[in-house]
């Protein structure tokens, strides 16, 4: 016997969604922050370590939430959405996903290019694959700065389409991901 399809969400993954919206935009704001914090300020060495550790989960996070999606059921598609919306909805996510994985890669690549590991919270140290490449650093760094530029712009758009879909289209799309029937 088929089961009926949802018209929302399940808890796991709005959770995840939500959890990975927010540590994104701490990351984001933080990262800008920091760079520009002196030798002398007290969260010069904290910003980095606080935004390494966060930046780790926040992969993690978005592994499990790949991984949840191959398993749940997505909720039904709103019929009153073009075919095309949906297309453009799904591309998308993908390319959220594939973004944040280059900001993942790049920030190991900057840590990590000088042969020191990447230690997550104190609690245990990513190995470097990378040695002896300091000249890497200036570069992984400027994709992650503008790879985290482009994701958020993304991340806005994809905010402002909900926004349009509930408030313009008046459709369910918004109460899908809040869980709201």
């Amino acid at each position: 016997m088929k089961s009926k399809q949802s018209s929302r969400y399940d808890f796991l993954s709005i959770f995840l969604h939500w959890l990975v919206a927010v540590f994104i935009i701490g990351l984001f704001a933080s990262g800008l922050w920091m760079v520009d914090l002196g030798y002398y300020d007290d969260w010069y060495y904290q910003a980095p370590w606080w935004h390494k550790g966060i930046g780790v989960v926040t992969a993690i996070l978005i592994v499990s939430r790949w991984a949840w999606s191959l398993f749940r059921q997505p909720p039904a598609a709103i019929s009153s959405i073009p075919y095309w919306q949906h297309l453009v909805a799904k591309i998308t996510h993908q390319a959220m996903n594939i973004v944040a994985l280059i900001i993942v890669i790049s920030g190991y690549v900057m840590v990590t290019a000088k042969g020191d590991g990447l230690s997550v919270f104190d609690w245990f140290t990513i190995p470097a694959i990378i040695s002896n490449k300091p000249a890497w650093v200036d570069p992984a760094g400027a994709i992650h700065l503008w790879a985290a530029y482009f994701l958020i712009a993304m991340a806005t758009v994809h905010a402002l389409a909900a926004i349009k879909h509930h408030f313009i289209d008046r459709d369910s799309t918004l109460k899908q991901m809040l869980g709201i029937k």
